[in-house]
């Protein structure tokens, strides 16, 4: 999924999942009325949204708010100015702080590429080596007389 179906996914996770407007189907409490929760829409990605929420919390409260009022409450652009303090016009500023937002939002959902560390590189990089090994050799002692 890219970021703008990431976000929408996010959205309608947070507005209750669609169509439902966030309370239990009517099958739900008929065929199960003594378990609580809401009735499960298949065509959202829980994990994903998680995931965006979580990088949701370590945005500006400007970015967050933007995204927001954006995505889950669909104000338009002259409403979400004038609630965050931005100008109106020109148009551009909203397409600029919505752009900035996406882009750090997008920074904090990357995920670091995974390394492969061969263990007998590090065995033969430490015997081609041996001060590693005697400046951790040093520390431990130090650390023990202490």
């Amino acid at each position: 999924m890219n970021l703008e179906e990431r976000l929408i996914n996010w959205a309608r996770v947070q507005s209750g999942g669609g169509g439902d407007g966030g309370r239990d189907s009517l099958v739900a409490s008929i065929y199960f009325p003594g378990v609580s929760g809401r009735s499960v829409n298949s065509a959202l990605d829980l994990v994903d949204a998680n995931r965006v929420e979580v990088a949701m919390r370590g945005l500006m409260p400007v970015d967050r708010k933007l995204l927001q009022m954006h995505y889950v409450w669909n104000k338009p652009p002259f409403v979400i100015c004038r609630r965050l303090g931005l100008k109106v016009r020109p148009t551009t500023v909203f397409d600029l702080a919505l752009a900035h937002a996406r882009r750090s939002l997008g920074e904090r959902l990357l995920e670091p590429k995974r390394e492969f560390v061969s263990m007998q590189s590090i065995i033969d990089r430490l015997q081609s080596e041996p001060h590693l090994l005697r400046k951790r050799n040093r520390s431990s002692t130090l650390r023990s007389t202490i």
